[in-house]
């Protein structure tokens, strides 16, 4: 389920337009062109001597000059629904059209400046862009009006390192859409002990403007215990269940009760419009409905349904920043920071019971399905058991970030830390990775002190880049850990 992202570009220029900044506004267009997921529009080119038209977005020149001509392209871009902005002075620009738009949109800001072409060969000498001079009025006037934004550079719009600040923005872009007005599903209570996972629902709103669609756990089961065995919504996901996991070391009661319940949260988070979900996991889930919830959850994460255990709304959240910045192309997966290795200090063990989305397993042969009284697959199956339910299975390798949001008093964090999951001859419960880092030692201690709870979000890649610029446009104190 891809994540949609789309920029308004606006190329600004001061006193006449020329061949340079044609080319710099188609050169730009060009490269934008190539960046996959991502949408760019810019302003049309009007009719000779029309006026600026907010409905087309068109100006004289498909650029911005002066007030008329911004106030038409900010009415253009705000009907077009644009994440972000990208600002370019093709010549020396013009500051006050450019942070007028910025300041009418209220989304993120991408600012670049153009490299300079050769001096005119005329007695003159004149510079023929200018862009590197402008640049800095219209930085001078977004930090005027307050706005945050992020300085790509100086380029060239055809050098790979630009397209590389443009899709890191993108993805930043993507974040702050995804958080702001977020629903966030809350099924059930924390577990009895875990204040840890406690949140401020208040701000949360104050922040981002989210909200929390809580629901009742006996309702969602009452929903489950309502659906015939033979309803085709329930038959498809046994069949799936069957058809993705080779090894199954659970009796068929738990299957039925799993799909049931799996069907009725899919129709919870339709009603809802959920953007995440966290769901109390223990120990009410066992007595009443006789299963854990460890595998299903990790078959909610991946229909696109990112699903955080034991009640941590701020887990889901942080799983939720995460799935933006991948664009929706990569599932993340809730963790627990586990043990540090034995063997390598700068090892931790990434886990949790056995809720890993299984598209993130090394090898799709080893995919278990198991109960946590037999993780070995050794104890005669047999119906009735309550800890059935835990998919068993090593992620596969590659870098990836970790993320964690925090809120302490009004003031919101985010953990970004980045790692690489290593192969392992060893055989462990749940889903699970061998992470290393480049100080662990460095990486705990931060945990520790920023008061980062023992759960966060993985995701496969190296998202830092788009996560702090994110932090950036939405006033969140980053805590990066290189």
């Amino acid at each position: 389920m891809p994540v949609s992202v789309k920029l308004g570009f606006v190329p600004s220029y001061r006193f006449r337009w020329t061949e340079w900044t044609q080319k710099m506004r188609d050169d730009s267009i060009r490269a934008f062109a190539s960046l996959p997921g991502v949408q760019v529009i810019a302003p049309r080119v009007a009719p000779e001597d029309a006026a600026p038209d907010p409905d087309s977005g068109a100006t004289r020149f498909g650029a911005a000059q002066n007030l008329d001509e911004a106030e038409a392209v900010a009415a253009y871009f705000a009907r077009e629904g644009v994440d972000g902005l990208v600002l370019c002075p093709t010549d020396f620009g013009d500051e006050r059209s450019a942070a007028k738009i910025a300041e009418k949109l209220g989304v993120p800001v991408l600012l670049y400046a153009t490299k300079e072409p050769p001096t005119v060969p005329d007695p003159g000498m004149g510079r023929v862009s200018d862009s590197y001079c402008g640049n800095l009025s219209m930085a001078a006037g977004l930090h005027r009006r307050r706005i945050p934004f992020r300085f790509a550079g100086v380029f060239f719009p055809d050098e790979p390192g630009f397209l590389a600040e443009v899709e890191a923005f993108a993805r930043a872009a993507a974040v702050v859409k995804g958080l702001r007005n977020a629903r966030i599903g809350q099924i059930g209570v924390r577990p009895p002990t875990f204040e840890t996972v406690a949140f401020d629902e208040v701000a949360m709103a104050r922040k981002f403007g989210q909200n929390v669609i809580c629901a009742n756990l006996d309702d969602l089961i009452a929903e489950a215990r309502a659906l015939s065995d033979d309803d085709p919504a329930v038959q498809d996901i046994l069949a799936d269940i069957r058809l993705t996991v080779p090894t199954i070391t659970v009796a068929d009661d738990y299957l039925l009760q799993a799909a049931k319940l799996e069907a009725a949260l899919a129709g919870f988070w339709s009603r809802s419009r959920l953007s995440a979900l966290a769901m109390q996991c223990w120990p009410s889930i066992q007595r009443e409905w006789g299963i854990s919830l460890c595998a299903l959850f990790g078959r909610l994460t991946q229909r696109h349904r990112l699903t955080a255990c034991e009640t941590d709304i701020l887990g889901a959240v942080s799983m939720l920043a995460q799935y933006q910045a991948a664009l929706g192309q990569t599932l993340p997966h809730f963790i627990d920071w586990t043990i540090q290795h034995r063997e390598h200090p700068n090892r931790l063990l990434a886990w949790h019971c056995g809720n890993a989305p299984t598209c993130l397993a090394r090898d799709s042969g080893e995919i278990a399905l198991r109960s946590r009284r037999d993780m070995t697959g050794e104890v005669p199956v047999h119906e009735g058991d309550p800890m059935a339910g835990l998919c068993q299975f090593q992620l596969k390798p590659g870098p990836v970030t970790f993320c964690r949001l925090a809120e302490y008093d009004g003031e919101w964090k985010m953990l970004i830390a980045r790692g690489e999951i290593v192969p392992s001859d060893e055989t462990l419960a749940g889903t699970w990775a061998w992470v290393e880092v480049s100080d662990h030692a460095h990486l705990y201690r931060t945990l520790v002190e920023e008061g980062f709870i023992h759960h966060a979000s993985m995701i496969h890649g190296d998202q830092s880049a788009a996560l702090a610029q994110a932090c950036k446009f939405l006033d969140i104190k980053p805590v990066i850990v290189e």
